[in-house]
């Protein structure tokens, strides 16, 4: 299922920007965004978006924790 493939990349990784993972299973961002959302909830990956001024557009990188840890997304 590409949910634990997801899962498995991100746990390669440790940490991984969207667009890598956008090209890497073929999907757009609408179509990772559930999946992500889900794997979040499981505690075991993080999001962080990282806002690069006015003019550029955020990076968004998801990250691997190997305990559980709150759900949630850092904003930098």
């Amino acid at each position: 299922m590409i949910l634990k493939r997801l899962s498995a990349y991100i746990q390669k990784q440790q940490r991984v920007d969207e667009v890598t993972l956008l090209k890497q299973f073929h999907l757009k961002q609408n179509g990772l965004a559930p999946m992500i959302e889900i794997l979040i909830r499981s505690g075991h990956v993080q999001k962080t978006v990282s806002s690069r001024g006015e003019r550029l557009t955020a990076q968004v990188f998801y990250s691997w924790q190997e305990n559980q840890v709150i759900p949630m997304t850092v904003l930098l």
